[in-house]
């Protein structure tokens, strides 16, 4: 019996570190994949007008109170410049240089730190093919349905209308209290939950910072007051500060 016990004891131990070595096995996998897919987003994000720099990596954190920056490795050796945009997945814009730029690190402010801002615009999302499907019946009548194919499958992704008229203008910053919005939307714009937010690029006849069409966030809340001139925007961004690895400098656009 104490052969036995010692046998079962040692094909459990072997089974246990086969099941870590698979489980160790699957996640290399799955990190090796969610990489890919971000590789691959950033490349097929690539915009003919627009020059960027080496695939960068964000190497390390800038701690501070109310400040949220980063370092990523790349550098003026690559044509990195202070106050250029920085970008991840489709042009989706994180941050800019900024004074602290080396010839192999540059220093990035995010959008969520309190001395960020950037002009931009809001704009509804792009209607989707199939969104009001029409049907006829078997007496000829038409019938208009909700429902797509993407949307059942859950595999709906919206995007900005870049042709539709704007629904507001005006400049994202965060505020004292910690909340990224837009600031000096004007009561009678048309901005709701679900728009999208995206850089201007210009103000009037003056050219702004960033290209325009750079995606910043969507709309989180729209609310406003008889007292207020301008409408309360809190915009959710599109990337998340914790998730930032793999990032790009538009040197040129």
């Amino acid at each position: 019996e104490r052969i036995e016990g010692a046998l079962d004891a040692s094909e459990k131990k072997e089974l246990e570190a086969r099941a870590l070595e698979y489980e160790e096995g699957a996640a290399e996998a799955a990190r090796l994949r969610d990489e890919n897919e971000r590789l691959r987003e950033l490349l097929d994000g690539e915009r003919s007008s627009f020059t960027y720099s080496p695939l960068a990596r964000v190497v390390a954190p800038v701690g501070g109170q109310l400040t949220e920056r980063v370092v990523i490795n790349v550098g003026s050796d690559d044509g990195v410049k202070p106050e250029q945009p920085v970008v991840v997945g489709n042009n989706t814009l994180i941050g800019r240089t900024t004074e602290r730029v080396t010839p192999n690190t540059a220093e990035v402010l995010l959008i969520t730190d309190q001395n960020f801002a950037a002009g931009v615009r809001i704009l509804p999302p792009k209607a989707q093919q199939g969104e009001t499907n029409e049907e006829v019946t078997t007496s000829g009548e038409t019938t208009s349905g909700e429902s797509t194919a993407d949307e059942a499958s859950g595999t709906s992704e919206r995007e900005p209308d870049f042709g539709a008229n704007s629904h507001g203008e005006g400049l994202l910053r965060t505020s004292w209290e910690g909340y990224l919005g837009v600031d000096y939307v004007d009561l009678n714009a048309d901005a709701e939950q679900g728009d999208f937010v995206v850089t201007s690029g210009r103000a009037g006849g003056r050219e702004l910072l960033f290209p325009p069409g750079l995606l910043l966030g969507s709309v989180e809340s729209v609310s406003s007051q008889d007292i207020n001139q301008y409408k309360n925007i809190v915009v959710a961004p599109a990337a998340e500060a914790d998730d930032l690895q793999d990032v790009r400098v538009l040197v040129d656009w």
